[in-house]
């Protein structure tokens, strides 16, 4: 079981709930999608724990995980309205420790495996999810920075997370399909920035990931 656990790439859990929370997650009733969701981003961060192993970022990675899921089920069990946004914060600052941990990962391999291709998917995916929550951070503080919302948003959270999901993937991928529109101060660069980040990482990575496969196919052959 242990030789087994080893052979199965490391990223390929966490990117297993990034895509269950993407597709299945708006599709779990409202009336009781509050507790799903919570379990599903749970198990993405227990997952965020197993990508990062035993590495130099592990212990405050995983004391961040702690506090993290604290406040997130302290906030969902409570109800008390102060904690959604030091939830999203948190989840943030989370997301955004695991992006840069997996990246630098990235960027010190020295050839292309299954997990290194898993790794900048899972880059990826981490990001629209940590630019929502950021959005949720934004609308929640300033109510109407997004226009095209459901009007059902305000009284229901767990529309406003799926709505604004939904509307960092168009933005990252650039798709621009306009049913939704930020229209703050604070929003607008914000969506711009996913934008940007998205066409610049894809054009970065991929570079790299073929810059490291002609590597590894060239050193063989220097060394006959």
């Amino acid at each position: 079981m242990y030789q087994l656990s080893r052979k199965v790439p490391r990223n390929a859990a966490l990117l297993i709930m990034l895509l269950i929370l993407i597709v299945v997650a708006p599709l779990v009733p409202l009336e009781r999608s509050g507790f799903v969701i919570e379990l599903i981003f749970d198990l993405i961060l227990l997952a965020g724990v197993y990508s990062v192993g035993p590495s130099q970022h592990r212990w405050p990675f995983l004391l961040l995980t702690v506090v993290t899921l604290a406040v997130r089920w302290g906030e969902l069990l409570s109800g008390v309205g102060g904690l959604d946004v030091t939830a999203l914060a948190l989840s943030v600052a989370w997301l955004s420790y695991a992006l840069s941990i997996i990246v630098a990962h990235l960027f010190q391999q020295h050839d292309v495996d299954v997990d290194t291709i898993l790794g900048a998917v899972v880059t990826y995916l981490l990001a629209a999810v940590a630019f929502s929550m950021l959005f949720q951070i934004v609308e929640l503080q300033r109510p109407g920075a997004f226009s095209g919302l459901s009007a059902t948003v305000p009284e229901d959270r767990q529309e406003l997370s799926n709505s604004l999901l939904y509307f960092s993937l168009v933005c990252i991928t650039t798709m621009g399909y306009g049913e939704i529109v930020p229209t703050s101060n604070l929003a607008r660069p914000l969506a711009v920035i996913e934008g940007v980040f998205g066409q610049l990482y894809l054009a970065v990575m991929i570079a790299r990931l073929v810059g490291l496969h002609l590597a590894s196919d060239r050193t063989p052959r220097d060394r006959e």
